[in-house]
């Protein structure tokens, strides 16, 4: 959920660090070699162990007290140099820098609960992933080529990986372990199309499910005849088999004729034993595309909100732990929010302050406490600025909120 007006500086450090990370010649110094060994990672034959911590998703970032923040460093000549690595105390209000290597960084921070880990390429074009305790001090590295696979979730000790995903490939995963470095397969079904979310140790995950085998072709006539028929069945997932243990709820593939149009309904999110989705709906020319609400609860009934939202206005949600608390809708950033909780009602209308560039929530904290965007700093790297500011005191609109202040 990153305000527009950041994107053009997103942009342009991708398109620096994808350039970064093949083969170029450089005069560029190269930094002083690291004394700390390098973790070679190794498919092994062993049996997986079994999953010990909550899966967190990449929200999780936004759950603790502290958000760490990664940002392009550049030299005189606005040239990619590395990476900046910016840690916000929310409890202190302080932004410091945390730390700084020569490395593209490919991603932002993930983050457990003794450490922080970076994806990154280096000018050699080798990725890795770089391992930092919480008072940054580089740990160790392990070899990750995030290309060719896509961290879907993680714990404390793993990544759990993707490198292929049905309709048009078999689905393939691994598990990395985040201190040997080794790699077990993650024996996912042939025909899952996602891994969405974390719900305590297990996977919600979405696979294919038809009458008939899934042709894995990109072939569009092919391809499309399948998917016309197919479903999308959501399911909890065993995070250590990879092995869909309960399902939550299925939907047509291509949406379903819901009396006015079609409607594609995707996940959102859970809260508790609930789980919710948005559904797309296809209208008439005149009413255009519309988004609505849906919740499916532990017993597998369905609700609706009533909520039609116009395609146009941002539908978000705010999460505390990885757990809905509230939704929202934005049409611009700053703009008004109208603030509904997990059952379609509005609970408030919160107009921005006078002022800012950027007014939205990004999460709910452990105490209670909203995270704020606020806006960006200009003087150190566009950074985003946090603030902090009590539930109610958001709600009922007040700017009494606490910025972070830039030290050191």
């Amino acid at each position: 959920m990153k305000n527009h007006a950041r994107l053009p500086l997103l942009v342009t450090a991708a398109v620096f660090a994808l350039t970064a990370c093949t083969p170029v010649a450089d005069s560029t110094p190269t930094a002083e070699p690291t004394t700390t060994p390098e973790i070679t990672a190794e498919p092994t034959s062993k049996p997986a162990a079994a999953e010990t911590g909550p899966l967190y998703t990449y929200s999780h970032r936004y759950a603790q007290d502290v958000v760490y923040d990664v940002m392009p460093a550049l030299n005189d000549q606005f040239d990619y140099s590395g990476t900046k690595v910016y840690k916000n105390d929310l409890n202190a209000g302080q932004t410091s820098l945390f730390y700084y290597c020569d490395d593209w960084c490919l991603a932002d921070p993930y983050v457990t609960s003794n450490a922080v880990y970076l994806l990154t390429c280096n000018r050699d074009s080798e990725n890795k992933i770089i391992a930092l305790s919480p008072d940054g001090t580089k740990t160790h590295e392990i070899p990750f080529d995030s290309y060719a696979s896509t961290v879907v979730l993680y714990s404390d000790r793993y990544f759990y990986c993707i490198g292929g995903l049905a309709p048009y490939d078999t689905a393939s995963g691994f598990r990395l372990d985040l201190q040997t470095g080794e790699t077990t397969p993650w024996d996912l079904p042939a025909e899952t199309a996602a891994a969405l979310d974390a719900a305590g140790n297990f996977a919600v995950t979405a696979r294919l499910i038809s009458d008939h085998p899934v042709p894995f072709t990109s072939d569009p006539e092919i391809s499309d005849a399948f998917l016309q028929n197919s479903m999308l069945e959501y399911d909890l997932t065993d995070a250590t088999t990879g092995k869909p243990t309960t399902k939550i709820a299925e939907f047509p593939y291509r949406g379903a004729d819901d009396g006015s149009g079609y409607v594609y309904y995707t996940y959102l999110g859970k809260s508790g034993d609930d789980f919710y989705f948005t559904g797309e709906h296809s209208r008439s020319e005149e009413e255009g595309i519309k988004m609505s609400v849906l919740r499916v609860g532990g017993d597998s009934t369905q609700e609706d909100f009533g909520l039609m939202v116009n395609v146009n206005v941002s539908l978000l949600d705010l999460r505390q732990n990885g757990e809905l608390q509230w939704l929202f809708t934005m049409s611009s950033n700053p703009g008004t929010l109208t603030v509904y909780d997990l059952q379609g009602t509005q609970i408030a209308q919160v107009d921005p302050p006078a002022g800012v560039e950027s007014y939205y929530p990004i999460s709910m904290l452990d105490d209670g406490r909203i995270l704020l965007n606020i806006g960006y700093d200009l003087d150190h790297d566009y950074m985003t600025r946090y603030a902090t500011i009590d539930a109610d005191a958001f709600l009922s609109g007040s700017t009494e909120y606490t910025e972070m202040e830039f030290v050191g």
